[in-house]
């Protein structure tokens, strides 16, 4: 099937990085470290006196903090088994259900992703960000008319956030709902078009259907409404610039990059997004450079997390690099296509094409075509 969005925050929840506070019933960090045992291996049982629930739930905390932590060293086997064990302490963990649903999405695992997102949806319904993980979840497990339906109840609730806004149009063009994807944008403009967002998601339906000049004037508006409008590649050399080069710090990242210096770079785009995290360009930086420093679970992840209106032809082109290495050739296909819409006489792109349809051929022939 064709490739769902993946949630725009895929593993990055801060507020669930940090460890619950203590409380005369909970467990201290002296306590805490009494329980591991000589190999470091935390121990089930609740120190002497600890209320058990408080105890659970502050060594949830606690096992989140290192999964995220073993995350960024790219330790994406021991992130899952916190995860795991956190999830299976508190049932009603909302952040590590959905936590590892995204993993699990983004290993290309849609089955156990569904349960675990389910898990968290029915715990709280109304959160946004779980519902997205939920709705691709759905998607990737070929229900998609339950992931729209997911993601329209939701959108009631959150109208105008771009970054929901950018998974419902990144949905329905998903999963070829062109006709629903334009009423969406239409509706938006008619509501509101005094809102940046609405202009920009005009510009990326625009994109898709290969309307540079329209989609140019749409992100003008947007970006005359609210300048930190994030866009697409393709319409800022159309604007007349790179409006991201005028930040030093991702004018030395970016340099860094071109040098072959990728921890340097690395580090560079790390800090930009923390402090930066809805600016897409630097989110790709650090995804082509994980790339390259063969840290292939991490740079997926990182990509996930930028909307596919405003990858560029490059994005796209690592985006399919990453569906190859992963074996995911139906997707690694559309995000191709995508490319050469942009670049016509992209040859990487058309050999990789090439090999990609060889290898579906393959898939087909033996009953085994990847979803």
């Amino acid at each position: 099937m064709k490739q769902a969005i993946l949630p725009g925050c895929l593993l990055v929840l801060a507020s669930a990085c940090s460890t619950a506070p203590q409380t005369s019933t909970q467990p201290t960090a002296q306590t805490i470290n009494q329980v591991r045992s000589e190999d470091g291996m935390v121990v089930q049982q609740a120190p002497e006196g600890a209320d058990p629930t408080e105890w659970s739930k502050a060594r949830g905390s606690i096992l989140r903090t290192f999964a995220f932590r073993a995350l960024e060293k790219g330790l994406v086997q021991q992130a899952r088994e916190y995860l795991s064990e956190a999830c299976e302490l508190d049932p009603g963990d909302t952040a590590c259900h959905a936590a590892l649903a995204r993993l699990y999405l983004a290993e290309g695992d849609a089955a156990t992703a569904l349960t675990y997102a389910e898990r968290a949806a029915k715990t709280d319904p109304n959160d946004p960000e779980i519902n997205m993980v939920y709705a691709a979840a759905l998607a990737e497990n070929q229900r998609p008319e339950e992931a729209t339906q997911t993601l329209e109840k939701t959108w009631d609730a959150v109208e105008h956030d771009p970054q929901f806004a950018r998974a419902i149009l990144t949905h329905y063009s998903a999963m070829g709902q062109t006709k629903e994807a334009k009423d969406f944008v239409h509706r938006m403009l008619t509501e509101d078009p005094k809102h940046a967002t609405s202009w920009s998601l005009a510009g990326d339906l625009m994109l898709s259907e290969g309307d540079l000049e329209g989609a140019t004037e749409a992100y003008r508006k947007a970006i005359a409404i609210d300048p930190n409008t994030p866009t697409p590649e393709s319409v800022q050399f159309a604007l007349g610039g790179d409006p991201t080069t005028k930040d030093p710090m991702v004018k030395a990242a970016r340099e860094a990059e071109e040098k072959g210096d990728f921890h340097a770079a690395s580090n560079l785009y790390r800090f930009l997004v923390e402090s930066q995290p809805q600016n897409s360009e630097v989110r790709l930086g650090l995804s082509r450079v994980l790339w390259e420093q063969r840290r292939f679970e991490l740079a997926d992840m990182q990509l996930q997390k930028v909307p596919t209106g405003v990858r560029g032809w490059r994005g796209h082109l690592l985006q399919a690099k990453l569906d190859i290495h992963f074996g995911r050739f139906g997707k690694a296909k559309t995000s191709l296509l995508l490319s050469l819409r942009e670049r016509p006489d992209l040859k990487s792109a058309e050999l990789l094409l090439h090999y990609v349809e060889q290898k579906i051929a393959e898939q087909t022939a033996d009953g085994t075509e990847d979803t």
